[in-house]
């Protein structure tokens, strides 16, 4: 199964903050296809949750949340576009309370789980008998040594897919 890399930005770090932008890097031929999508917050959501701190990470600004498309709709094109993928992440520990957070907003239940990075790097570049594979890691971890991250969704997601490309050749 071919995975696909997610990831999240979101309105603060504590246990009740939002997400605010989701982005997902998918590998097609090779290539790296990205998409992302920015997220008005639900009604639900606690404004008090918006901080800051957070928008001098990301650089999104409270304001362009109020033209962005309606949680409910992005959690709808999300559900649509990872049907039957492997989703990976590389902080799933936060990335699963948001996507979480933003498919609650739908009316069906959902079991989509975040694979971690990781873990999923260590099986995909490992043998049968689990030696590794010559190059492999090392190469993973070399290109996401020498990211930048953005912080911003769609960026940071294809820097795994390109990190998960690296690990191929």
């Amino acid at each position: 199964m071919q995975p696909v890399f997610i990831d999240f930005e979101a309105s603060s770090l504590s246990p009740a903050s939002w997400p605010i932008e989701v982005g997902l890097a998918k590998i097609d031929n090779d290539e790296i296809v990205v998409k992302s999508r920015l997220i008005r917050p639900h009604d639900s959501w606690a404004m008090s949750e918006w901080h800051l701190e957070s928008t001098e990470v990301h650089g999104i600004q409270l304001e362009e949340l109020s033209v962005a498309a309606p949680a409910e709709e992005v959690a709808h094109w999300l559900s649509l576009e990872v049907e039957g993928c492997l989703l990976v992440s590389d902080a799933p520990e936060f990335d699963q309370r948001w996507l979480d957070r933003l498919l609650e907003t739908l009316s069906t239940d959902h079991d989509l789980k975040l694979a971690d990075f990781d873990q999923v790097v260590w099986w995909a570049f490992s043998e049968e008998q689990g030696n590794l594979k010559p190059g492999g890691l090392h190469n993973v971890y070399s290109e996401l040594t020498n990211r930048c991250s953005t912080h911003r969704a769609g960026d940071d997601a294809a820097d795994l897919a390109r990190a998960w490309l690296a690990g191929c050749r």
